[in-house]
């Protein structure tokens, strides 16, 4: 599931509350707990929604198939090019999204390119599902529409804090 999956039903369900006879405004607060959510762990971590586009991925040596993009990969995004000709996944490649490890199906020529367009951000980070979740729960338990950092849910630091780039 990704971030973007979250649905205020679903949320509803986590929350352990009965979607079917909400009111149009506890509908809406849901909706505010996810944005506040969402913004509090970009904030957090200093991630964002962006889109890479001719990434230089590797310079081939003729013996390596294993490379690396530079960020997590939102599934179905990605372009791979070998000296500008794209390839294709699972025929060409496998692509693993979370860690943005490319396994090439051939060893990469030697001084071959290979380049990538691919979307990242927080739909890249599957954990980030669950930092959602608990940071809405302790909204809505709390009543409030704010994170208090200095309060922060242990669990929801430790998945942050493993994604966290370096904001100075």
């Amino acid at each position: 599931m990704k971030v973007s999956e979250i649905t205020n039903e679903l949320l509803a369900s986590y929350l352990r509350l009965d979607f079917a006879s909400m009111t149009t405004a506890e509908k809406t607060e849901l909706t505010t707990l996810t944005g506040v959510a969402k913004s509090f762990i970009r904030g957090y971590t200093g991630i964002s929604e962006r889109t890479i586009t001719g990434e230089e991925i590797a310079i081939g040596d003729g013996e390596t198939k294993e490379y690396y993009t530079d960020y997590p990969v939102i599934p179905g995004t990605e372009s791979v090019y070998i000296d500008g000709v794209e390839i294709t996944e699972t025929t060409d490649y496998l692509l693993d999204d979370a860690t943005g490890r490319i396994n090439l199906v051939e060893v990469l020529a030697d001084s071959a390119e290979l380049t990538g367009d691919y979307t990242t951000g927080l739909d890249a980070y599957e954990d980030f599902v669950i930092a959602v979740y608990v940071l809405c729960q302790d909204m809505y338990d709390n009543r409030s529409f704010y994170v208090d950092k200095n309060n922060i849910n242990r669990v929801v630091d430790s998945i942050l804090g493993m994604h966290s780039v370096n904001l100075l």
